[in-house]
């Protein structure tokens, strides 16, 4: 470990002491430029990637025709929210097939509900909806428990997070 940080501060250490590159040159020149650069007298590395790694880390002078602005589908954020969570599960020869099951009767009385299920060992679940308020989440237990009176006490509302479309 002693040898790990001295290496590690040897290798810091020459872009410590190089103070005379000028400003605006740090500003436009990145961690992948700064690493791809050919030095004489120095070994070298080279990155490749792909792109829509170099945009998300802001690489200046790369134009990307596949940019996620541009792209036609919607962008999901995460936040934290609350879904409803219709069947749980830990019998490893039934549950999976009971939670898939009643996400296809779900889908069937509700396709706009986005649906989850997921596994957690030894649990598995379905979830449904992505809502930002516990009230809406109360108002559709209530309707679903209306529509699915077999499944209606093993329903409840968890917080989780939920995917939102981005605007």
């Amino acid at each position: 470990m002693k040898y790990f940080r001295s290496l590690c501060l040897l290798m810091l250490f020459p872009t410590l002491l190089s103070g005379q590159e000028n400003v605006s040159d740090k500003q436009s020149e990145n961690i992948v430029d700064k690493i791809n650069k050919h030095e004489t007298g120095k070994g070298h590395v080279e990155i490749i990637q792909d792109e829509q790694i170099a945009v998300k880390i802001g690489r200046p002078g790369i134009e990307t025709t596949t940019s996620m602005e541009s792209s036609d589908e919607p962008r999901y954020i995460q936040i934290s929210g609350w879904r409803i969570q219709v069947f749980s599960g830990n019998n490893q020869r039934v549950s999976k097939n009971e939670a898939f099951r009643k996400e296809t009767d779900m889908k069937a009385a509700y396709p706009e509900l986005s649906t989850y299920v997921k596994y957690n060992a030894p649990f598995w679940r379905l979830r449904v909806g992505d809502f930002q308020t516990y009230q809406d989440a109360q108002q559709m237990l209530v309707q679903l428990r209306h529509s699915f009176p077999s499944f209606g006490r093993e329903m409840s509302i968890v917080k989780e997070k939920i995917q939102v479309k981005a605007q």
